[in-house]
């Protein structure tokens, strides 16, 4: 699992370290209704992926995670063995957990001690049951001090099917507009209300970047190429968490008649894709994999983005 580090030019870093939450300790779900015990399977997957991270071995990690999370942590892990660091271990404490029924995928709320650090950061976490049974992590994302006892922590939380509690209208309508905030595109706050990890930390390395970009004699374009909401929601007193991905593509070329686009070195998408050499082409393209974790209120007031990751994960060349 990526432990996040700092935000830094178009890579957002999802929160520092969180604080304990003002509000009363939330009831956990019952074990037995789910017919397993979630809390097992954290602490199991806290070994497990926890060494996983910190050895920086991709098979072993694909063992406890898939999709847009085992994407996160490739990325992480190769940005660390390129910066010859190790990437820390950690621990889930105080877990609650909002299970689906049937029992196919559920939500967990819990502080996330990490090693070296003196203060749990919170996390909030999805499982899906693989083929055989097993129990792998799908998404999971940090969220900030502020957004703890509201994202972070449910109070009476219950597990449903996304698409049960989120209509299709407004799962389409709160896509599109975290696609366009996430470019710094005109803002709805009808749809979503303001957010400094979203507006003030995703966007605005957008626009450092492209103005970058542009000084350097190159144009990037970025288009969303798909959007999947995970499996599982958590429905709470308050509103409905829910995990958002986004698989976006970054096309660089020059501005200049007759030369290349250039990804040079010390380029955070580099490190994630594990290359340590230029790459010069008249095309350049850049995979990325975006997942959002949004509190959405059930009364059709604007939902928010309570902490995202974002990851470079491949990069073409074409001549």
């Amino acid at each position: 699992m990526a432990i996040p580090a700092a935000f830094f030019l178009a890579v957002a870093g999802c929160a520092g370290p969180a604080t304990e939450p003002a509000a009363s300790r939330p009831e956990a779900a019952q074990a037995s209704a789910a017919g397993f015990d979630p809390a097992a399977v954290l602490a199991e997957f806290d070994q497990g992926d926890s060494a996983a991270s910190k050895s920086g071995d991709g098979e072993k990690l694909a063992v406890w995670e898939t999709g847009p999370a085992l994407q996160n942590s490739l990325a992480a892990v190769k940005r660390a063995r390129l910066s010859q660091r190790v990437s820390p271990g950690f621990r889930h404490q105080d877990p609650v957990f909002a299970v689906a029924d049937p029992a196919d995928c559920f939500v967990a709320a819990a502080k996330l001690a990490v090693d070296s650090e003196d203060r749990p950061r919170a996390d909030v976490s999805h499982f899906v049951r693989a083929d055989g049974g097993r129990w792998q992590l799908s998404h999971h994302v940090m969220v900030a001090d502020p957004l703890m006892a509201a994202a972070g922590i449910f109070t009476r939380a219950t597990g449903r099917p996304t698409g049960e509690m989120l209509d299709a209208a407004r799962r389409t309508a709160l896509t599109g507009e975290v696609f366009t905030r996430s470019i710094g595109g005109p803002a709805d706050t009808t749809v979503l209300a303001r957010s400094a990890v979203l507006d003030d930390q995703l966007a605005a390395g957008w626009s450092i970047y492209t103005q970058q970009m542009e000084g350097a004699g190159m144009k990037v374009d970025r288009r969303l190429t798909a959007s999947e909401w995970a499996p599982c929601a958590a429905k709470a007193d308050d509103g409905i968490v829910a995990f958002l991905t986004l698989n976006v593509v970054d096309t660089i070329v020059s501005t200049k008649d007759g030369a290349d686009a250039v990804l040079a070195p010390p380029a955070p998408d580099l490190l994630a894709t594990g290359r340590t050499e230029a790459v010069r082409a008249h095309t350049i393209t850049v995979s990325r994999v975006e997942v959002f974790l949004l509190k959405v209120p059930p009364s059709g007031a604007p939902a928010t983005v309570a902490g995202l990751t974002d990851a470079a994960t491949e990069i073409t060349a074409t001549d």
